[in-house]
Parts: structure tokens; sequence; C-alpha cells
């Protein structure tokens, strides 16, 4: 999800507010004739120099407005980075799991309204705390780092990856990926080779394909239901729900 950081309504509204302001501002000034007021008291005064008072009025103002805009593409420039990085998770830089939900339902939203079909792979490490028992924490820490680089290397740029938690991830792979079981095969594969060189890592999948008035938690539990098959049929597979 992308926040807009200039919303048009509270633009408009504001807008409105300000000219309603200052309209009553103009029939204060022109009831009393304050430009008159103010011409009268610079030419008594006219040894004070008054007069420049008017100009530098202007350039003040307009040296405001630039002042705010300029703060303002600031604080959205910031509050875009803030808004990135709370997406991501902090060790893999993956989507994390508010985002990825946030997303699916992107998903199965334009799903409904525009016929997109979409597939969900969730991929599981096999023995992962073998693993990190074996070699460390640390290591494991680089593992799941590196499945993440082989994984956005494979997949095409309309697929999104997410952490879901641990060494679990989701792949959410478009209508355009028309064979999503041996597009799961075919990673599998391509990650049990270059994953890890000091030991093989295998990993099982589990696989669902949206239908139409599916919602969000059904098809959760689908491809959770075909990982937990995947694992009790020996590991290193893709099982479809």
């Amino acid at each position: 999800m992308h926040y807009k950081y200039l919303h048009r309504s509270s633009f408009i509204k504001d807008g409105l507010w300000l000219l309603a302001i200052n309209g009553l501002l103009f029939a204060i000034f022109a009831h009393y004739d304050v430009l008159e007021l103010i011409v009268d008291v610079v030419e008594k005064y006219e040894h004070l120099e008054l007069d420049e008072l008017l100009p530098l009025g202007v350039t003040l103002t307009f040296s405001l407005l630039v002042f705010v805009y300029r703060r303002l593409q600031e604080l959205g420039h910031v509050t875009q980075a803030f808004e990135e990085l709370a997406k991501q998770d902090p060790l893999t830089h993956a989507l994390n799991r508010r985002a990825g939900q946030a997303l699916l339902h992107r998903f199965i939203n334009n799903a409904e309204q525009y016929g997109q079909g979409f597939s969900v792979v969730q991929l599981n490490l096999d023995n992962f705390k073998r693993i990190n028992d074996a070699y460390g924490p640390s290591i494991g820490d680089d593992i799941l780092i590196n499945l993440v680089k082989i994984i956005q290397q494979y997949i095409e740029q309309d697929s999104q990856l997410i952490h879901w938690h641990s060494d679990n991830f989701l792949l959410i792979l478009p209508s355009k990926v028309a064979a999503p079981y041996e597009f799961a095969n075919s990673l599998k594969e391509t990650i049990a080779q270059q994953l890890f060189t000091t030991d093989t890592i295998t990993c099982s999948m589990g696989l669902s394909t949206w239908r139409k008035g599916m919602p969000l938690q059904d098809l959760l539990y689908h491809v959770e239901d075909a990982l937990l098959d995947a694992k009790a049929t020996g590991k290193n597979t893709v099982k479809i729900v």
C-alpha cells in the first residue's frame, strides 16, 4: 500500500478556507480603506522610509511560499522513505508480512474486478533448524539473505516475494505465469543447487491458485495445507491444493 502525502480533498478544503478568510479580509480592507490609511501613514512618516516595507512584504510572502513548498517536498520524501522501510523485512529486505497481507488483498481485489487470477506459493526450507544448530544463527541469516537473492533473480518483475515468518516465504505469481507448478519445481531445483555450497539445503513448497469468490484466509489455508502435505511426504517437493 502506498500512501498519498497530498490528498486532493484536504487540499481543496484548505484552499476554500483560505479563500473565504482572504475574501473576508478583503471586505474589511475595502470597507475601512486600509490602503489609503497606509498611504497616509507612509506620507506622514516619510522620513522613516515606510514605503520600502510594501515591496519587502511582497518578497517576504513569496519567499515564505517557496520555503513552505520545499519543506513539504522534503517531508514527503522522508515519509516515503519511512514507508518503504516499514514494508521491508530488516534482515532480507523482502516485503514483510504486514506489507504482504496488504498486497494479497490488492491482488484479490484486482482478480475480482478485472479477472486477473494468480497463484500463491508458500516455501519453507527443509531442516533449517539443523543448519542453524550445525553452522550457527549468523550463517542461518546469511542463508535466508541468499535465498531471497536467488528467488528475486529467478522470478519475473510482476511476481512478489514476502518474508512470511522465520524461514517461510510466500510467492505471489500473476496469471502470466502460465504453469505455476512447473515454475515452482524449477525454482526448487535452483535453490537446492545454489543456496549453500557447504551443505545441500532443499525446500518444500505448497501451491494454491486463487478461485473466484475465494477469500484471502481460505487461500492462505490452502497453500499452508499444501506445504504441510509436501513436508509429510518426504520434503523437497511441491504439492498443490
